[in-house]
């Protein structure tokens, strides 16, 4: 009888001692993430802007270093960019207050317009107004009369500034100074020591794989400051074409809403409709009628479109394959823990996120979180219906993919690891017994109706085959593979069925009289009567090749080469290659013609989704 240990779960223990389950890290990892970015966000929201706008303007100082060298060209670029946004937040601010004064000039037209929408509701909608305006009146009727008395006169005398209004009113200007001065300095050392950082980086991340983590890096860098570049410069676009129309429309500062409009469109999705609702009502309070508030939101939705569809398609492609719910997510998440500057860096974040996650192993969760294909692999898919016994859907999954890849990558991408993962949940207990009986024959099955549906004329000679599984074992999806693939290059191949005795085994060959046989040995109590029944075999039967393979057999090859074996082949597409080139010896033929592709990928039948199961015992 088992006894079962509570702590047994392997995803519990960890030496002995009951540990936070493998479900549970992430959740943690992720709370304690926030809280870090949230209650740290003084320094790491500059730390941050100044990280994106290193990794976007590197590629201008690395053109620019072999012609000033590093220093005068780190230097250059950090004193251009300053420049530039010092230029944006003077034109905003002048352009800002400009706005706001004009404002006060179209009180009147507001007010007109204001009134006709109140005049233009319907009677019912008025109705429901004055009802609710009696009931306020008659509660307040009810209401007892409290004597009034005579108020108080109470003179107030201005006092003097104090010191801490003073620096209440000081502390936010300084704040943002210190903010400012610190992302400059950020941003110069993270230029200048680029590639020192560079290599830190890849030496935190190699764990002794320094090339492939440093080609990683570079690649992985080189996508996210290209993509961020050519981003922006649609963005830049868009601003300047939202400038041209608001002008042609005759909106006043038509140059301050293209400068809002290029800001606001790395918001994803929304940045430019938010970008749009300011010079609407702009236009709202300065033209008589509503013409003119549409054509501006107009504007806004049709560049928007032009830049998503046309420009986006041409100059960044597919982009870097990050889902729209996620940036979207991503969106809401960065500007709740850091306000505006956390929503204009969301896209950023999110695509660096995205590219680290591509190419370094460590943090691949961050692909599957953000990118856009969110589907599961073929063979998942395959596991899963078979665990939720839809069989007519397997089969139809992977009729489908036979179609559209071929036989053998069906076989090696689709069947075999769905096959693994069945072993492997069963072997951690996820899954009952029957459920993995039931992946294996369906998946056993598939595999011979699959093969018989691409067999062709033999092309080999004479040349049979025959497979076998150990005295004792149940059948191998490996070997079934290897034989249908054979059959699929030309050759009579069968099995020889499951659990036979080696006396079965002995009388089944001698009777059918192979050129080949092909032994799967996967257990060590098979691999002693393996050996013996090799050479038992090579007596009655002198000229026969046998090719043998499995875990076991990989272990005990020198008894099995010794005993008669010719081959241990320690993979199924080592055994078709070694058994073709013994073809080729026995029969003298010139070459044996390689699977065809146009052959292997050809339709499977229409009725073979529907195809009732062949009394075959393989």
């Amino acid at each position: 009888m088992e006894t079962t240990n509570q702590n047994s779960n392997p995803e519990l223990v960890e030496d002995g001692h009951v540990g936070v389950s493998r479900a549970a890290r992430p959740i943690i990892g992720v709370i304690i993430g926030t809280a870090v970015l949230y209650f740290g966000r003084e320094v790491l929201l500059p730390l941050a802007v100044a990280t994106i706008l290193a990794v976007i303007f590197s590629p201008i100082a690395d053109r620019l270093e072999p012609w000033l060298g590093r220093l005068i060209s780190t230097a250059l670029v950090v004193l251009t960019a300053i420049v530039v946004a010092a230029g944006i937040g003077y034109f905003l601010t002048v352009e800002l207050a400009s706005v706001a004064l004009q404002m006060t000039d179209y009180t009147d037209n507001i007010a007109r317009k204001v009134s006709a929408v109140e005049r233009s509701q319907p009677a019912w909608l008025q109705r429901v107004e004055n009802a609710i305006k009696e009931v306020e009146n008659q509660v307040q009727r009810s209401q007892p009369r409290v004597r009034q008395r005579k108020p108080t006169m109470v003179q107030t005398v201005p006092a003097s500034p104090q010191v801490q209004e003073v620096v209440k009113s000081v502390l936010p200007v300084l704040s943002g100074v210190i903010e400012t001065l610190l992302i400059i300095v950020l941003l110069f050392f993270m230029l200048h020591e680029r590639r020192n950082l560079r290599d830190r980086f890849v030496r935190l991340c190699a764990r002794g794989r320094i090339t492939v983590a440093a080609e990683a890096i570079d690649t992985a860098g080189h996508a996210v400051s290209h993509y961020l570049f050519l981003i922006s410069v649609i963005n830049f676009a868009f601003g300047v074409s939202i400038g041209i129309v608001l002008a042609i429309l005759g909106l006043p500062n038509p140059w301050l809403w293209g400068v809002i409009a290029f800001l606001l469109r790395y918001v994803p999705y929304v940045g430019a409709f938010m970008a749009g609702l300011l010079p609407t009502l702009v236009a709202f309070a300065v033209f008589p009628g509503w013409g003119k508030s549409l054509e501006v939101l107009g504007a806004f939705i049709v560049l928007d479109q032009v830049s998503a569809q046309f420009l986006e398609p041409v100059l960044v492609g597919r982009g870097i394959g990050v889902s729209p719910v996620a940036l979207l997510v991503s969106a809401m998440y960065w500007a709740w823990l850091w306000g505006p500057a956390g929503l204009l860096l969301a896209t950023p974040l999110t695509t660096c996120f995205k590219v680290a996650g591509d190419y370094l192993p460590a943090l691949g969760f961050f692909s599957i979180l953000l990118g856009a294909d969110g589907k599961l692999e073929d063979y998942n898919d395959y596991y899963r219906m078979l665990l939720e016994l839809d069989e007519s859907g397997a089969r139809a999954l992977a009729i489908r993919y036979c179609n559209e890849h071929g036989l053998e990558a069906t076989f090696n991408d689709l069947l075999i690891p769905a096959v693994m993962l069945a072993g492997d949940e069963r072997a951690q207990n996820h899954i009952p017994e029957e459920n993995e009986r039931f992946v294996m024959d369906v998946t056993r099955q598939l595999i011979a109706d699959l093969g018989s549906r691409f067999s062709k004329a033999r092309i080999i000679p004479n040349l049979r085959i025959f497979g076998i599984c150990a005295p004792g074992e149940v059948h191998n999806i490996g070997l079934l593979i290897l034989l249908e693939l054979l059959r699929l290059d030309g050759a009579a191949a069968r099995y020889s069925g499951d659990n036979q005795s080696r006396d079965e085994i002995r009388e089944y060959t001698r009777r059918y009289s192979p050129d080949v046989l092909c032994i799967s040995c996967v257990s060590d109590q098979s691999l002693p009567v393996t050996i013996e029944l090799t050479r038992e075999l090579k007596l009655d039967l002198p000229n026969l090749a046998i090719f043998a393979g499995g875990t076991a057999a990989m272990a005990g090859s020198n008894e099995l080469l010794k005993a008669g074996c010719m081959q241990v082949c320690a993979t199924k597409e080592k055994a078709r290659r070694d058994i073709l080139r013994f073809a080729q010896r026995r029969f003298r033929l010139r070459a044996v013609p390689p699977p065809s592709p146009a052959t292997e990928r050809q339709p499977a039948a229409a009725g073979a989704e529907a195809a009732p199961r062949q009394n075959r015992n393989i």
